[in-house]
């Protein structure tokens, strides 16, 4: 048998079916249960497939708490017309307009807005590829200006469509950032790219990393509470319904 099997089923939550995926780890010691209440998932963990019955009855005692944690307003959704966006903090009306030749641009004319041209059933792929270019670019001069104050040679930047970190640094010096820090505020993104910038240097969290992040000129502290706070909410953004 695969060290790894993975069962998917649905259970009610409230009014609501809500998906259960079920993954098999021999090196899991108990069942474990998680909730993604931005894809609306619930995620089980058992030791063996003779333990998924007792995964789905593990869940089903703990409806109350999943329906906890599948908040609406953490759940994902994606671009449409109408929607408000925050673009570098600042909200934005998406506006769908077929007639444009350009694909994504911003339009402040009436309010601050982004119009969308072609067809309105690809504006959320539309506007996620045109915010992870817009992020790679604030990122890429960032890093470039924190790593040139520090000395120190970046590799490739990467930006992905994480959920669980704002930013990494590998061995190697490449840097991965989540796209969706261009919807945070300005001071908000050039906090993290200074914080992974910093672990060119030290690849820890010890009070010299601290140090070095500081003098970079970002608001360590006060960036780390509004992403406790405020970051959850930006991983909602251009999730596409199943």
């Amino acid at each position: 048998m695969p060290a790894s099997h993975t069962t998917r089923t649905e259970i009610t939550v409230g009014q609501q079916q809500t998906p259960l995926v079920i993954r098999v780890n021999r090196r899991a010691k108990q069942l474990i249960l998680k909730v993604d209440p931005v894809a609306g998932e619930i995620l089980a963990t058992a030791p063996s497939q003779r333990a998924i019955p007792e995964a789905i009855k593990f869940a089903h005692d703990r409806i109350d708490w999943i329906a906890a944690q599948l908040s609406e307003s953490l759940r994902g959704k994606p671009f449409v017309p109408g929607m408000r966006v925050p673009l570098s903090g600042v909200y934005h009306t998406i506006i769908s307009d077929p007639s444009s030749r350009s694909a994504v641009r911003i339009d402040s004319d009436l309010l601050p807005a982004i119009r969308v041209g072609g067809q309105p059933e690809h504006l959320n792929r539309r506007v996620s590829d045109w915010l992870k270019r817009e992020a790679r670019r604030r990122l890429t001069q960032k890093v470039s200006q924190y790593s040139q104050q520090l000395g120190k040679t970046h590799g490739r930047i990467h930006i992905r469509d994480a959920r669980t970190r704002w930013g990494s640094c590998s061995s190697d010096g490449a840097l991965s950032f989540s796209w969706r820090l261009i919807l945070a505020p300005p001071h908000i993104l050039d906090y993290v790219a200074a914080h992974e910038c910093a672990h060119l240097i030290y690849m820890n969290h010890s009070p010299a990393f601290w140090r070095t992040v500081r003098e970079l000129g970002v608001d360590a502290r006060g960036a780390a509470a509004w992403l406790t706070n405020e970051g959850p909410k930006l991983f909602t953004y251009g999730v596409a319904t199943k």
